[in-house]
């Protein structure tokens, strides 16, 4: 797990960068571990029969500066995200490290790349002031939707199981948040988003949505599949099914937006104390073998894990 040294020192525009915490993102990190990540998982990194598991993944990583080279816009001491895997120390290339104010604690910042998801997944939704919104799966995704369709003047509804996650859900401003056994599946939500990582749960989705509604699909499955009922309900309601992807932009945004606008919008969200809601204790990185196994046996027991860094560990309280 653990990275030695930076292969090199850094380059021009380059940084590197001494880790202070990082995010577990459970629903990807999970089909790694239980080998159910497509292969190759991701065709932009992996070689050919890459393995999914054992690897060394992540994309939540928050640190500090250490050494820059010249002409690099960061320098000693500035905090910093990047979408970089667990580990020590990074060598991060011009552009890949994103500036972070002290104000933010280094916990709440690993937040950083979900929140990126869970606003392109509210834009893709068309999420309106007023609308009726189902949420499916209350995870850390799920949860940062509830909390931003909440802003945008949306009525939540919440269906998770997890009990802890529910009341989250509420206190992030959702109208009500109910169990899956108690889910009435009227057909009036004007946008519906799936957020728990199982295909088989776009059938409740598509019972939710209202005449022309969008259901968006936040999760990513990996190579699991299901049937899904399209007949009756999905076919005379005129409903649309939409992918929410963070890498781009939604199309009808793309013009006025870009990534840096968009990450400057994370920083400004990120300053809400709300969201520490989302945070368990955080634990030593050499602690992650056993971290993943009980990950794996609970995936509900836990929301945002956090992996904290030698005697440089992050704490909640800003510095």
């Amino acid at each position: 797990m653990r990275p030695g040294a930076p292969p090199r020192a850094p380059g021009p525009g380059e940084v590197v960068a001494r880790a202070l915490a990082s995010g577990v993102s459970q629903g990807t990190e999970l089909l790694l571990f239980r080998g159910e990540g497509p292969t190759p998982f991701d065709p932009s990194l992996d070689a050919e029969g890459a393995p999914t598991y054992p690897r060394r993944y992540g994309y939540a990583w928050v640190g500090e500066v250490v050494a820059r080279g010249e002409g690099a816009a960061l320098g000693p001491g500035d905090r910093v995200f990047a979408l970089a895997p667990h580990g020590d120390l990074h060598l991060l290339e011009p552009g890949a490290a994103r500036g972070l104010p002290r104000s933010i604690p280094a916990e709440r910042a690993v937040l950083a790349a979900n929140l990126e998801t869970a606003i392109t997944c509210v834009w893709d939704a068309g999420v309106g002031l007023g609308d009726a919104v189902v949420v499916l799966g209350g995870g850390v995704v799920g949860l940062l939707i509830v909390a931003l369709a909440r802003r945008a003047g949306a009525v939540v509804r919440l269906v998770e199981p997890s009990e802890r996650r529910r009341q989250v859900g509420l206190a992030l401003g959702a109208a009500a948040a109910l169990r899956p056994e108690d889910d009435r599946l009227r057909g009036d939500a004007d946008a519906v988003i799936a957020a728990t990582g199982h295909p088989e749960e776009l059938d409740r989705a598509i019972a939710h949505a209202a005449r022309e509604a969008t259901v968006t699909v936040a999760s990513f499955y990996g190579a699991r599949t299901s049937p899904v009922a399209l007949g009756a309900e999905f076919h005379r309601r005129r409903l649309r099914l939409r992918a929410s992807q963070v890498s781009t932009i939604p199309p009808e945004r793309a013009p006025r937006w870009d990534h840096a606008r968009r990450f400057a919008l994370v920083r400004a969200l990120l300053e809400d104390p709300a969201l520490d809601a989302l945070l368990d204790p955080s634990v030593p990185l050499d602690a992650a073998p056993s971290v993943y196994a009980e990950l794996a046996a609970e995936p509900g027991a836990r929301l945002q894990t956090v992996f904290r860094y030698g005697a440089r560990s992050a704490t909640r309280e800003a510095p």
